[in-house]
């Protein structure tokens, strides 16, 4: 009892959707056009981003992306956006979940070497936000996203372009929440990147998971 106890506080939401399938059993019984239920494409394209992005985690991409445009902030607001913007845009990319993961304890680390740890709490909130809310842009932003652009039928420039005003609207929001900010303009110093070492593997592997990347795409 207290192993099973463990798993279901461990994988609460798998453990609830198992029982509801379960349960949705007695009312539509299983036959032979329950595999033709499961949309194999789009869980397929979910599964390779998510391998690829996994990739390019493992390669520091997103960490040296992020650090370079760090150096460039020199007011607490200019940080702030910054961390703010990369959950935003990398959302579309490579999901909302995954540029939360990504990016939340990127933001931690650098807040905490500019010892504003007083902002963090409203700044992974807004990262949480803007990770979200740009995601809905792209067809890959989110699971539901690419769900809807199989569906649907439509071009990727459509979807887009359907999805843009309500991105742009989020975006500006976002911005205004910059005012609310405590000490915004007070002046900050980002820590240099010591670890920055040019190593050809990695680039190789990078160069691989960027070609796999645009072959999701297409």
């Amino acid at each position: 009892m207290g192993k099973m106890l463990r798993i279901i506080k461990k994988d609460t939401v798998l453990v609830i959707s198992w029982v509801l399938a379960v349960v949705s059993a007695f009312f539509v019984t299983p036959d032979k056009t329950y595999a033709e239920y499961i949309d194999w494409r789009s869980l397929g394209i979910l599964w390779s981003l998510m391998l690829i992005t996994q990739g390019y985690m493992k390669n520091g991409v997103f960490e040296k992306i992020g650090h370079s445009l760090l150096l460039r902030t020199r007011k607490v607001w200019q940080l702030v956006l910054a961390l703010i913007t990369m959950c935003f845009f990398g959302g579309m990319v490579i999901t909302n979940d995954v540029a939360l993961i990504t990016f939340v304890p990127f933001a931690i680390i650098m807040l905490k070497n500019c010892e504003r740890e007083d902002i963090m709490i409203p700044v992974v909130v807004l990262q949480t936000i803007a990770a979200n809310l740009g995601s809905m842009m792209t067809p890959i932003g989110n699971p539901q996203n690419l769900y809807l652009y199989e569906l649907s039928g439509m071009s990727i420039g459509q979807f887009i372009l359907w999805m843009l005003p309500f991105t742009m609207i989020a975006a500006a929001l976002l911005l205004v929440s910059l005012l609310f900010i405590r000490d915004k303009g007070a002046v900050i110093s980002v820590p240099a990147d010591k670890k920055v070492r040019k190593d050809t593997r990695k680039r190789i592997n990078i160069i691989i998971f960027t070609l796999l990347f645009v072959v999701a795409l297409l």
